[in-house]
């Protein structure tokens, strides 16, 4: 009967520390992903504001350079693994509050609802060529 007890006992601490491995690690997966989608939002942001940027100071209009720039990013980023899961609203939101930190100045474009413009009008572009 201790036997069995004893049995009993050891399965059910095994199976909470089983339990409890694979939550923490699913966690630490979802972190790891989230991460990494962060990142490369980051890295699409800033060159996007780069090439925005430079457009616009060798006289592109608004509209101009907000095309040259995303089919160029697109290009550049189009074989990068996780691209097609990015949350493209996150991803304007990100470039429009970037462009209008960098170079909203020279295009009169200040504060959340130019930023939330700029990002509507880049989702439309990306909707576009979808």
């Amino acid at each position: 009967m201790k036997q069995k007890i004893k049995k009993l006992i050891g399965s059910f601490f095994l199976l909470v520390v089983l339990i409890v491995n694979i939550f923490f690690i699913q966690t630490d997966i979802a972190y790891s992903l989230e991460a990494k989608d962060s990142n490369l939002i980051e890295k699409i942001s800033k060159d996007y504001t780069k090439k925005f940027c430079n457009s616009i100071g060798f006289g592109l209009s608004k509209e101009s350079a907000m095309r040259f720039s995303f089919s160029e990013n697109k290009e550049i980023f189009k074989n990068r693994k996780g691209i097609e899961n990015i949350d493209k609203e996150l991803l304007s939101q990100k470039i429009a509050s970037s462009v209008i930190d960098g170079c909203g100045y020279q295009l009169n474009l200040y504060g959340e609802k130019d930023i939330e413009e700029f990002a509507n009008y880049y989702l439309s572009i990306e909707l576009g060529n979808s």
